[in-house]
């Protein structure tokens, strides 16, 4: 048997032993596995990415003048809660960045790359250039009338 012959048998042999393995594996139950399909779908339907964003737009603008009359009429209370809140906004705030941005990542993982847009403008010909008809070393260019 050459050594092509006996890897080739190998290779066989340990995908035959990962095949078994793979059918004597029992699925697992999952008690929380719905968790996945919503986690999925907020993460790829922008229709549900729409209504996510509608419901926090409108918490947020029930919530302002809760915390403004709560900051000013009761302040011996917004000393207590005051920390809690601006904790649990900041956490909040957080996290709706980071998975914007995996969500705009993820969006973007089949488009090809944009091209590079240049910094600089491209530079203008010189005008001794286009008075002379030359090149710029001495020697007229192929598209310059001879004269």
């Amino acid at each position: 048997m050459t050594e092509t012959e006996t890897l080739i048998a190998e290779v066989r042999q340990l995908r035959a032993e990962v095949a078994r393995l793979h059918a004597a594996h029992t699925p697992v139950h999952i008690r929380h596995g719905w968790m996945n399909l919503v986690f999925k779908d907020l993460s790829t339907n922008p229709y549900t990415q729409y209504k996510v964003h509608m419901w926090g737009a409108i918490y947020w603008l029930i919530n302002f003048p809760l915390i403004i009359c709560l900051f000013f009429f009761a302040p011996g209370l917004w000393l207590k809660l005051g920390i809690f809140i601006t904790l649990i906004y900041s956490i909040y705030a957080n996290l709706a960045t980071d998975y914007g941005a995996m969500s705009a990542a993820e969006a973007a993982f089949g488009e090809p790359e944009p091209p590079p847009i240049p910094l600089e403008p491209p530079t203008p010909p010189i005008p001794e250039q286009r008075d002379r008809g030359d090149n710029g070393e001495g020697q007229a260019d192929a598209m310059a009338p001879a004269g």
